[in-house]
């Protein structure tokens, strides 16, 4: 890690046993490796992250965490491990055990998803570098999204959130708008965690992340093109940036 005024980032890996969507998707094969371990990689290549542990109540999960370098300090409870309860409840078990039983306390909690394997090391570090220049709370990572938002009901009638071409405005003159990239990256000072209970808290700023790259695996289609974006990669950045 790259100290800096004493920070102590902590990078927290939520990773349960269970999944709706894909089953043990946390160590499925992703492009030759447990999913998991592509995350963990991101986490420890990092110039600025202090620790690297992963919360899980699963056995199987732990062990190949600590194989792709992770620490498992300990198991998370079954009572907090259900896909009802908020991530939050992991994260502040995790460093209620760290103080208790190490006397460590990171300044920063940096949460990452196992579910973003397109998130980079340059990734982190790039979010910590704005973090701290910013002078925030919190960041979240994000990505560009269309400037008319709508949702729809069971009946498919469709109401609108925000529809920034209405006034018949060219999308250039629009304001941008953006959307959570699907959990790729979340830092926040630890006491701002305790006290809200939330990642998103006080003074808050966006790492923006390339709309390609913002690869959010929740079900079946999700892994199998996020997979292929994965394996294709160097030649799709080097392809976008050459484009002309």
């Amino acid at each position: 890690m790259l100290a800096s005024n004493g920070v102590k980032i902590l990078a927290m890996i939520p990773a349960r046993g269970g999944s709706k969507g894909i089953l043990h998707k946390n160590i499925r094969p992703f492009a030759g490796k447990p999913l998991i371990a592509h995350t963990i990689e991101a986490a420890k290549g990092s110039r600025r992250v202090d620790r690297v542990v992963v919360s899980t109540d699963d056995t199987k999960v732990a062990d190949i965490a600590k194989e792709c370098g992770a620490e498992m300090p300990i198991l998370r409870p079954a009572e907090i491990s259900g896909d009802k309860r908020p991530v939050t409840d992991a994260v502040i078990h995790m460093l209620d055990y760290l103080k208790d039983h190490e006397s460590y306390e990171p300044t920063h909690v940096l949460l990452l998803q196992t579910t973003s394997p397109l998130r980079t090391s340059r990734d982190i570090d790039a979010s910590v570098e704005l973090y701290e220049k910013s002078g925030a709370d919190s960041l979240v990572s994000m990505c560009r999204t269309e400037q008319g938002l709508f949702t729809k009901d069971d009946n498919g009638v469709v109401e609108t959130l925000y529809d920034g071409y209405a006034s018949g405005t060219n999308r250039q003159s629009l304001l941008p708008t953006y959307k959570l990239d699907g959990c790729m990256i979340y830092l926040i000072r630890t006491d701002i965690l305790r006290e809200h209970h939330s990642f998103i808290a006080g003074k808050l700023v966006g790492y923006e992340i390339p709309r390609w790259r913002a690869v959010d695996l929740d079900d079946p289609q999700d892994f199998v093109v996020g997979e292929l974006i994965f394996k294709q990669r160097d030649e799709l950045e080097k392809s976008i940036r050459n484009f002309s």
